[in-house]
């Protein structure tokens, strides 16, 4: 249901058949992080923010409970979840528009990825930095910024 959500939207579930799935896989096995992630896709779908909100954060906390994040990525531990939590906040936010949650967000986003050195979630920051303040202002200096150091370490 994911992969139709993001490729082709016509051939998932209707919202509220997913959301009912959903709800019933929860009921059994609330720490299903992939369901919480599935019913925030589904909530924005609707543009429902509390709903999209709720279950944004229930997947970070469940994927964190889990373990599962820490398994995969070695020695990164809970810091990565806790970081792409908040930039994904962060784009949440700018998405339904709260440009000052959005920055908070993203602010604590930055600071997460500057104590943990990493560069790919930096330039994800400096990109949604310059998404916000496109909403904001307009500016180019930004995106020249985030451009040289994309360049820099080699991203897209």
């Amino acid at each position: 249901q994911a992969s139709l959500l993001k490729n082709d939207e016509t051939k998932a579930l209707t919202p509220a058949s997913l959301q009912k799935e959903l709800n019933n896989l929860l009921k059994f096995n609330p720490d299903f992080a992939e369901a919480h992630y599935l019913s925030y896709l589904n909530s924005l779908r609707v543009q429902d923010v509390f709903s999209s909100t709720h279950s944004l954060l229930h997947y970070f906390d469940r994927l964190i409970l889990t373990g599962a994040e820490s398994k995969s990525n070695g020695d990164e531990g809970y810091g990565r979840s806790l970081r792409y939590a908040a930039l994904n906040l962060a784009a949440l936010h700018c998405r339904f528009g709260h440009y000052q949650q959005a920055e908070l967000a993203l602010q604590e986003a930055i600071r997460i990825a500057q104590e943990s050195n990493d560069h790919v979630c930096l330039q994800h920051c400096l990109s949604w930095l310059y998404i916000l303040e496109q909403k904001i202002l307009d500016s180019c200096v930004l995106l020249e910024h985030s451009v040289n150091k994309s360049l820099h370490f080699g991203l897209p």
